[in-house]
């Protein structure tokens, strides 16, 4: 009995052939990457529907420019870039404020899928409790670095320029003071 190999597409090839005009490579791509960057929007917003317009109106627009666009090393990554770029925008337009304006409390509070999947493994029931209590005491924007270094695997480059950090240096403090936040709540001993 044959299996059927699964065909890996380089980004790329699917993002040239794409800018070339191929449907077919441009449906591909909202396959391959809608649930990814759904996920990754309702993590930055609580309304779904606003998540899934702001998808919706960033594929148009690849469509709409794919002439003009640039190449990219990864289409995950441009697409977290723009989504959250858009995401913002849709949101300043509504309540008349700067993403910087925006509080901790505005944003959905990231309470499950990527911490448990830094600690599902190796931690029992009540340290993940005390990991999760501490990701209380961080703020939406050390959430949101760790979820991109540690869940999405990005580099602290990518994680700069998603969240429109002026330098790389930044990214790797926001993870870091973190990192300390979590391991002054939980201690040491415990997890780390």
């Amino acid at each position: 009995m044959f299996r059927k190999k699964e065909q890996i597409v380089d980004d790329q090839i699917l993002w040239t052939n794409f800018k070339a005009g191929s449907v077919k490579d441009f449906e591909l791509i909202y396959d391959k990457y809608f649930p990814v960057i759904f996920g990754y929007g309702c993590h930055l917003c609580s309304d779904k529907d606003l998540v899934k317009d702001c998808i919706q109106n960033l594929f148009i627009y690849l469509w709409k420019s794919r002439e003009n666009l640039a190449n990219v090393q990864s289409i995950k990554y441009y697409l977290y870039k723009s989504l959250r770029r858009s995401l913002f925008h849709e949101l300043e337009k509504s309540l008349r404020l700067h993403p910087e304006d925006l509080t901790d409390d505005y944003h959905q509070e990231v309470t499950g899928s990527y911490e448990f999947d830094l600690i599902n493994s190796q931690i029992d029931e009540e340290k993940r409790m005390r990991l999760l209590k501490s990701f209380e005491a961080l703020t939406y924007r050390q959430k949101e670095a760790i979820f991109l270094r540690f869940y999405e695997n990005m580099e602290y480059e990518q994680i700069a320029s998603i969240m429109s950090l002026k330098e790389v240096k930044y990214a790797r403090t926001l993870i870091y003071r973190a990192i300390e936040v979590l391991k002054c709540t939980i201690g040491r001993e415990h997890i780390f």
